[in-house]
């Protein structure tokens, strides 16, 4: 949306610059539409990165201690959550319900994946004989699900306060 004010201290004529405002605040359908469609494909390919995380994450699980570990999963969790923070916040004409159950399904997805990868991983230290310590599922997605959320939140805080 083009504000009036910043236009005018541009330079701008007063006319032109209400039009200008006027073009861009219009709430035209096919708008709406089509960032329902971006928002939804967002959250199909944030479940499809979630899910490629949880798989290329086995192997570490299976080889790393907990703190190493811990630390791969939020750096992992960040970079998901950031990738996801971007295709959404971006996205006009979305209500705030959208966000919200953005917000909170997406979470709990992440949650649940890296949890069910962690006792799989837990499975294959059991069968494979691996001198590993078992890692606890619901920390471990705990941390992935918290350090995917931070850069949403981060950039819903930082709209609040423009």
């Amino acid at each position: 949306m083009v504000k009036k004010e910043k236009l005018l201290e541009k330079g701008w004529a007063a006319a032109e610059a209400e039009h200008a405002e006027q073009v861009t605040s219009q709430n035209r359908p096919h708008d709406a539409h089509f960032s329902k469609i971006v928002f939804w494909t967002s959250l199909v390919i944030t479940v499809i990165g979630n899910i490629f995380v949880s798989l290329v994450l086995v192997p570490f699980l299976v080889v790393l201690n907990a703190i190493v570990l811990y630390s791969l999963v939020a750096v992992l969790g960040l970079i998901i959550g950031s990738l996801y923070s971007f295709l959404i916040s971006d996205v006009a004409h979305l209500g705030k319900t959208h966000h919200v159950s953005a917000g909170i399904i997406i979470p709990l997805l992440a949650l649940g994946n890296v949890a069910a990868m962690v006792l799989l991983s837990n499975r294959f230290i059991v069968d494979l004989g691996v001198e590993n310590a078992l890692h606890n599922p619901w920390i471990t997605a705990g941390i992935f699900a918290v350090a995917f959320i931070i850069p949403y939140l981060v950039d819903l805080l930082r709209g609040k306060f423009q």
